[in-house]
């Protein structure tokens, strides 16, 4: 099959209602196109948005108060960036350096100073060769304290050590070797404590002790069963009251679970959001703004080409629209040529202090 229709497809699918599709499973990606915008935009805050189709990462300005068919202040883009189906992002607000799970690439890129980015502009460093052992990262997540990076590709995770410098074809210091294919991860450093989404297994695994692990490795707590709602599980947070968040791809929904430390088993969420309301169509990966009492939570939606903002996820249940929507023919969420698909808006990051 080829990669053009395995995405076609792929969009189709979504649409079906029923259908169990993993979020990490993107092959396809069109043209990266030329890049827009300029310079450092207006307002502050930044939201960085990959679209895996078009081998692009666009930035909104504004972060605070952007909403609807808004232009992109920027858009990275093109030869030079190496972009080749972009997955998950992290970005590592203290330094202004985005790192990038470069699925189609089989390496992770990062940008230094972030917010300057524009146009067809190389990464400033690449992780990438045969020694690295990645061969189709989808996301990645970063313990500024003990300069770690964590890569989740196929079956593995791979952690790489000097994560501020790390450049080239370096090869990890260990190897997280799991029995199933993860698909997002959540890194609570201060407990040094990783969250693992297996979306077709539907379960979040709990690993302590994340910095030691090695091997084939076990997890020490994990929520699954038919009464947490998991439907393809595939964005994770955990937000200032302590609660774990979960964005389910194939639902489309967002379930929420008290006591994310010692969260395990058989766990009903102790909130549902879903409906015609909320705007999702195939949910992925999501970021909270702590800065509020118990988050503003941004979610990736490529399935409805969108940016959804919910304000204070405390207090959001149910069929609940939005606070904010970024969707749009402006936006560059959509594939090249106009549309939507399940991977048009796929990773996501959050800058509130520039």
């Amino acid at each position: 099959m080829s990669r053009r229709l395995h995405i076609v497809l792929l969009g189709l699918l979504v649409a079906l209602n029923g259908c169990v599709i993993s979020p990490r499973r993107t092959t396809g990606g069109g043209g990266g196109g030329g890049g827009g915008g300029g310079g450092t935009g207006g307002g502050i805050g930044r939201i960085y948005v990959s679209n895996a189709p078009n081998n692009s990462i666009v930035r909104f300005d504004s972060a605070l108060t952007v909403t609807g068919n808004a232009t992109p202040g920027a858009t990275i883009a093109g030869s030079a960036t190496l972009l080749s189906t972009p997955q998950y992002l992290f970005l590592d607000v203290v330094n202004n350096r985005l790192f990038v799970a470069n699925q189609g690439g089989s390496n992770v890129l990062i940008f230094e100073n972030a917010n300057t980015k524009t146009g067809n502009i190389a990464p400033n460093r690449t992780i990438a060769g045969g020694s690295t052992q990645l061969s189709a990262p989808v996301d990645l997540a970063l313990d500024r304290g003990r300069n770690l990076l964590y890569v989740a590709d196929g079956a593995n995770i791979q952690v790489f050590a000097n994560a501020a410098t790390i450049n080239g074809n370096v090869a990890p210091v260990r190897t997280m070797a799991l029995t199933f294919a993860p698909d997002a991860l959540f890194l609570d450093a201060t407990n040094d404590r990783l969250f693992v989404a297996d979306s077709a297994g539907n379960a979040v695994h709990v690993f302590d002790a994340a910095s030691t692990l090695n091997n084939v490795v076990s997890s020490n707590r994990t929520v699954s069963g038919p009464s947490t709602q998991f439907n393809g599980p595939a964005g994770l947070q955990i937000d200032n009251a302590g609660r774990l968040i979960v964005s389910n791809f194939n639902t489309p929904s967002i379930t929420i679970y008290a006591n994310a430390a010692t969260a395990n088993g058989d766990l009903a969420p102790a909130v549902t959001i879903t409906g015609s309301n909320t705007g999702m169509a195939a949910p992925t990966q999501m970021i909270l703004n702590n800065a509020t009492t118990t988050g503003d939570l941004h979610v990736a939606d490529g399935g409805a080409g969108s940016v959804l903002i919910f304000a204070n996820i405390g207090s959001v249940t149910g069929n609940a629209s939005p606070t904010r929507n970024i969707s749009g023919s402006n936006t560059g969420l959509t594939r090249s040529g106009g549309g939507f698909g399940p991977f048009t808006a796929k990773g996501i990051a959050l800058d509130t202090s520039r």
